[in-house]
């Protein structure tokens, strides 16, 4: 997959009327900033090769109780971005705000199925980076009955990057900015499918929602063990049950597997850890605490302490040292982003498990 990256964007289409997200509080008193949308009304210029009734947004991502996270304070502590309003309507009256203009009586419904939807930040030592990813297929009916059957005409996965002093307050321009991208996109592929497969709504839903199957979604306990693969991880089939675990330092550990031979020997490549129903993704030879939220897999540190469910007490009393066949050391720092390699030197903090490839995601 090819992925768009902008560090700097200016449109003549669309004009968003920026606003600072305001802070509020959620559940628990947890602070949170709230990113609002607002724009003004997309104004095509020529003919457009699209003629729609009207855009249906159909949110499936992993989360959709927040949209990432952003810095605040003199000591960038991170706290969770979410919307002004359920996110289903969040994106729906935008798109409807935005690209009303453009619907004709006569057109058709194109469905937007929104796959990632994320934003994030980071700091640097004279700048900031924020981030915005729209993860996102597009479908057009393939007849014109009143229950259509749909093809997919675009599928869209962008970056955006903006840098400055200040980013807090320019997501609410950024999202708008990848949703206008999505649009162009699909104004460019029209006519030329990428798919000539057609399916129903209901099934493409269906489709989607395959990977929220696996049996790591659906089984009620984790099986003991390491996984080599993302693979068996969604499989909860980990490869070996008998290991055991060595902290050398704070910022490296061994992972050790006895054989029939009784012989002990270091695994080092490996997807993750599962102990005693906690589970540990590995990275750079730690082991970062992970966790169930929504359909998705997060890191436990972005977790508030009244939701978080990994609480590393096994070994969280341990600091070096082979215990009992678990783990002896954790961690809780910073990582970087991998899922996207084309964005890592920009430093994206790791907040999740990217839901197609397992790795780290911002």
């Amino acid at each position: 997959m090819k992925y768009a990256f902008i560090a700097a964007l200016l449109f003549t289409h669309i004009c968003t009327s920026a606003q600072t997200p305001a802070e509020g509080e959620a559940a628990g008193n947890e602070k949170v900033k709230v990113i609002r949308l607002d724009a003004k009304r997309y104004r095509a210029k020529g003919e457009l090769l699209l003629r729609l009734s009207g855009i249906k947004v159909i949110p499936l991502c992993a989360d959709t109780s927040q949209l990432g996270f952003v810095q605040v304070g003199i000591t960038n502590r991170k706290i969770r971005a979410v919307p002004d309003k359920p996110y289903t309507p969040y994106l729906q009256d935008f798109v409807n705000t935005i690209l009303g203009g453009v619907y004709v009586p006569s057109g058709r419904q194109m469905l937007w199925v929104i796959k990632d939807l994320r934003i994030n930040e980071t700091t640097e030592t004279m700048s900031e980076h924020a981030f915005v990813r729209l993860k996102a297929d597009a479908y057009v009916p393939a007849d014109n009955s009143e229950q259509p059957t749909y093809r997919l005409l675009k599928a869209f996965d962008t970056v955006l990057i903006k840098g400055g002093m200040d980013v807090t307050g320019k997501h609410d321009k950024n999202i708008a900015q990848a949703i206008q991208l999505f649009y162009l996109a699909c104004e460019d592929a029209a006519g030329a499918y990428s798919s000539g497969t057609s399916m129903t709504e209901a099934a493409i839903i269906d489709n989607i929602l395959q990977p929220f199957k696996a049996p790591i979604y659906q089984d009620t306990a984790y099986k003991k063990g390491i996984y080599f693969t993302y693979q068996e991880f969604l499989a909860n089939a980990p490869a070996i049950s008998d290991f055991e675990i060595e902290a050398k330092t704070r910022k490296k550990i061994l992972v050790y597997t006895t054989g029939s031979d009784n012989i002990r020997k270091e695994v080092r490549h490996m997807w993750g850890v599962s102990y005693k129903g906690e589970l540990y993704k590995y990275d750079a030879g730690e082991l970062i605490p992970i966790e169930r939220k929504g359909n998705a897999f997060v890191l436990s540190k972005y977790m508030d302490d009244i939701n978080r469910r990994n609480k590393s007490i096994f070994w969280g009393s341990v600091a070096f040292g082979i215990v009992g066949g678990g783990i002896a050391y954790t961690s809780t720092g910073v990582h970087t982003a991998t899922a996207i390699p084309e964005i890592m030197g920009f430093g994206p903090e790791a907040t999740a498990v990217d839901v197609e490839s397992g790795d780290l995601v911002f």
